[in-house]
C-alpha cells in the first residue's frame, strides 16, 4: 500500500535516468502501442526499448525540458513527460545525441515495418488547437498502481498547462480502453478515434479552464 504522504513530485536528474527508465518500461509492458511494437518480456526487445527511452530522457534533460517523477526518498514510483510547445531541441543537439543511437533505431526498424498499419493511428488530428502541451508518457510502477500516484501527476500536468496563459490545453493519445477511461475521469475528451486491426487509438484533449466552454475546435 502506497502512503501518498511519503511521495513528492520532483524533477528527474541525470543520476535518476536508469531507475526512471526501468519504471517506465515496467509500466508500459502492457500498453497497447508498445505491445504491438515490442514484446518487452523478450530481453532483446527490452534492451532496445531501454536504450531508446534513455536516449529521449537524456535529450530532454540536455535541452532543459523537465521530466517529473514521484519519489519516496531514493525510490521512483512514477513519472510523466509533459512536452512543452515552447521548448525545442536544437538540431545540433539532436544530431549529437542520435548518431550513437542509429544502430538501435536500425534494429527497431523491422518492428516498425511489421506494425506499419498503425501509422495513421498515431497521427495527431488536424483539429488540434494550438499551442498545446503533449502528455508524452505517464508511468507508474506496477507495484504502486491504483493508489493515487497517477492522479497526483495528472493534476500537476494540468496545473502547468493552466498556468501557461498561451496554452490551449493538453493533448495525448492512447490505445488502451483502461487508460481512456482514466483520462476521461480527469476531463480529457476524445477528439478523434482511429480503429485499426490491432487496436483503437483514442486522441484526447483537455482544455484549460478558460477554454472549457469553447469545446473542440
Amino acid at each position: 500500500m502506497v502512503n501518498l504522504k511519503h511521495y513528492k513530485l520532483d524533477y528527474l536528474k541525470k543520476d535518476d535516468i536508469d531507475q526512471a527508465v526501468k519504471v517506465f518500461l515496467e509500466s508500459f509492458k502492457t500498453e497497447a502501442f508498445t505491445r504491438a511494437l515490442l514484446d518487452l518480456e523478450k530481453q532483446k526487445d527490452y534492451n532496445l526499448y531501454l536504450q531508446a527511452v534513455k536516449y529521449k530522457f537524456a535529450l530532454y534533460l540536455e535541452i532543459g525540458h523537465p521530466i517529473f517523477i514521484t519519489r519516496d526518498k531514493n525510490k521512483i514510483a512514477g513519472l510523466f513527460i509533459l512536452k512543452s510547445p515552447h521548448i525545442k531541441a536544437p538540431l545540433s543537439i539532436k544530431l549529437t545525441r542520435i548518431l550513437p543511437m542509429l544502430p538501435v533505431f536500425a534494429r527497431l526498424l523491422s518492428n516498425y515495418f511489421r506494425v506499419f498499419h498503425l501509422a495513421p493511428a498515431v497521427k495527431p488530428p488536424d483539429n488540434l488547437p494550438t499551442p498545446h502541451y503533449v502528455l508524452e508518457g505517464l508511468a507508474v510502477d506496477p507495484a504502486c498502481q491504483g493508489q493515487g500516484l497517477a492522479r497526483i501527476m495528472l493534476e500537476k500536468a494540468s496545473q502547468l498547462s493552466v498556468e501557461d496563459k498561451t496554452a490551449t490545453g493538453i493533448y495525448l493519445f492512447t490505445g488502451d480502453e483502461k487508460n481512456r477511461a482514466i483520462y476521461e475521469h480527469f476531463n480529457y475528451k476524445i477528439i478523434n478515434q482511429v480503429p485499426t486491426r490491432s487496436l483503437t487509438a483514442y486522441h484526447m484533449f483537455k482544455w484549460n479552464q478558460a477554454q472549457d466552454s469553447q469545446g473542440p475546435v
